[in-house]
């Protein structure tokens, strides 16, 4: 395998000497790595389930390669560059930044995942990848990293205000795994609203919906379930997925918009969801985890009369993947409930 160097905390590794310095690497690493290394050329990936069951996907190395230079080329990044890698490496973000490391030959550090893995950091670091979860617990320890890539879930606008307080370079990533990480980013840096395309990726809207098109990384262009504003091929402004828009009274409203808008208010998870209404068709309400914010009321006014919801209901934990909600777990669980108290 091809780009199969990858240097950790200063030190070099290769297929010669991997298992002679075993016990220098964390143990995901290792395993990833000489995954890396083995007589395939492809390897498996498996999907967060943010949007149903997990399943595995077999990809090729040669097209991770490929991401991980079309991010190098967007970033600017260059041999020798130092990279923090604070993501578990079971999913296609950790390992990417593995993937990122080996083709442009960075210096990697890695850490193990935290809600502030940027906390005590006595070095600084050209590039690092983190989830909203962690950026929203990490705000005041960013002055070491230079670039910052985030995704798994949207920012909220409180964490987004703050960052015109700091010195790094945030991007919000959009793409999955099946993309092989990020098709597109959005500089929050610099108050971008649209995601903008890394080279070779081009966007159409198909009945609302965006797809994806790439000859080099995607075997077909890939119909995704996210509903955008098409500004141009290469860029979009998302507004949601299709899965969870509701469609209240013959006016679609969607959850992540409005989830949105109340992030300024709330510091507790939340989701907004539609359930079964005779007269609307559904109904908006809202989902706390444990406890009612005491702003609610507040915070509720501050919407439109169309999108603000007709009840709330509170669960006492929120299904989570590596701490992101998965909504279509909590949005099942939710209609059992509802559809056993309308009985």
């Amino acid at each position: 395998m091809k780009n199969s160097l990858l240097t950790v905390s200063g030190t070099t590794f290769s297929s010669k000497n991997l298992e002679e310095n075993k016990d220098v690497l964390s143990t995901e690493l290792y395993d990833f790595y000489k995954l890396w290394f083995n007589n395939s050329d492809t390897i498996v990936l498996k999907t967060s389930g943010s949007t149903g069951k997990p399943k595995k996907i077999r990809v090729s190395k040669t097209k991770m390669i490929l991401s991980a230079l079309k991010t190098g080329a967007f970033l600017d990044l260059k041999t020798g560059d130092k990279a923090l890698c604070c993501l578990p490496l079971t999913f296609i973000a950790g390992k990417m930044m593995v993937v990122r490391s080996i083709a442009l030959s960075l210096n990697l550090t890695v850490v193990k995942p935290s809600k502030n893995p940027f906390k005590g950091l006595n070095e600084s670091f050209k590039f690092s990848a983190c989830t909203s979860y962690q950026l929203e617990n990490s705000i005041d320890s960013l002055k070491n990293i230079d670039t910052l890539l985030v995704g798994g879930s949207p920012i909220n606008e409180n964490t987004k205000e703050k960052l015109g307080n700091i010195k790094t370079t945030v991007y919000e990533t959009f793409g999955m795994t099946e993309t092989l990480s990020h098709v597109a980013l959005k500089n929050l840096s610099k108050q971008e609203s649209s995601f903008k395309a890394l080279e070779g990726y081009s966007f159409e809207k198909v009945n609302g919906c965006l797809k994806i098109n790439s000859k080099d990384i995607l075997e077909a262009p890939l119909l995704t379930n996210d509903i955008v504003t098409l500004i141009s091929k290469k860029e979009f402004i998302w507004l949601g997925r299709k899965d969870f828009v509701i469609n209240s009274g013959g006016i679609k409203l969607f959850p992540e918009r409005i989830e949105k808008s109340l992030s300024k208010f709330f510091k507790a998870s939340f989701i907004i969801m539609g359930v079964p209404d005779r007269s609307l068709g559904e109904k908006v309400i809202i989902i706390f985890e444990k406890s009612l914010p005491t702003n609610y009321d507040k915070a509720i006014s501050s919407l439109s009369t169309y999108e603000k919801p007709k009840s709330f209901l509170l669960l006492n934990k929120f299904s989570r993947n590596n701490n992101k909600l998965l909504r279509k777990e909590i949005i099942n669980e939710v209609l059992s409930k509802w559809k056993t108290a309308q009985k």
